[in-house]
């Protein structure tokens, strides 16, 4: 059974085209390359309604995490812990050690002469108002604690929209966490095939993978160079079961079956 994960974005400026997603794709590349599978993600506006409808559809799905980014800071429009506290009916509260981390991480940026003076002031502070038993995340790279919720079936993990800041925590606090050995693993290999067309390729994947269960091969056209076709093909590999020795067995049978004529060239 896979371990499924779903995403939430939020923030005004990743629908107002101001901004690149690029968290998204970060956290995907990250699960990706652990095995982990993502089944859906959701962008959504700083809004109270927007946040507690995409979670309420989140928490009853077949989803085993939820990692959201962005609306953890300090200003008015960052209200995520707020809204995963009413949607869940969990009272929002101070937690020491997230507001230890704060102190320390002010402290530190004093001592560096990033900031001339600290003072808990009640926007710090609201960086550590946090759902009840929730466990907060270290940030190495900002000021806002991460959070981790488990909830019923769920964990559900909030990281800061400030990509340097999602990165540290994700791949410091949150990915250690993840039990891969529980999961199927994804195992993926990529193929670079010239001189065929998307459309001659579609049929030969289509008879390779037919009885072939648990395989999943993707093309992706890139263009056309010097008048030659070029496609990257990913092969997903979606079980356990496949041992590597398995693995370039098949990869042999595909490279075999896509050569059906002499200017086809497949590279790995």
């Amino acid at each position: 059974m896979f371990m499924k994960f779903e995403i939430i974005s939020i923030g005004n400026e990743l629908l107002s085209g101001r901004t690149l997603n690029s968290n998204l794709q970060t956290i995907c590349q990250k699960l990706t390359d652990i095995g982990c599978n993502v089944s859906r993600s959701y962008v959504i506006r700083d809004d109270p309604t927007e946040i507690s409808h995409v979670l309420n559809l989140c928490i009853s799905s077949d989803s085993d995490w939820i990692i959201i980014s962005g609306g953890l800071g300090p200003t008015f429009d960052d209200m995520t812990l707020s809204c995963i506290s009413s949607t869940l009916n969990l009272p929002l509260e101070i937690n020491d050690i997230a507001l230890e981390m704060i102190i320390t991480r002010y402290t530190d940026l004093v001592k560096k002469n990033i900031i001339e003076f600290f003072s808990l002031t009640d926007s710090r502070k609201k960086m550590a108002m946090l759902p009840k038993n929730s466990i907060p995340l270290k940030n190495n790279v900002g000021t806002a604690p991460g959070v981790l919720i488990k909830y019923e079936n769920k964990n559900i993990v909030c990281l800061p929209g400030v990509p340097k800041e999602m990165e540290s925590i994700l791949i410091n606090e949150v990915l250690p966490t993840i039990d891969t050995n529980k999961i199927n693993k994804i195992k993926s290999k990529v193929l670079f095939i010239t001189g065929i067309t998307e459309s001659e390729l579609a049929p030969i994947i289509n008879d390779f993978i037919l009885n072939r269960n648990n395989l999943y091969i993707k093309s992706h056209p890139k263009g056309i160079s010097n008048g030659v076709y070029h496609i990257e093909l990913v092969i997903s590999f979606q079980s356990n079961d496949f041992s590597d020795s398995l693995i370039n067995s098949i990869i042999k049978d595909l490279i075999t079956s896509i050569k059906i004529k002499t200017n086809i060239t497949v590279d790995e």
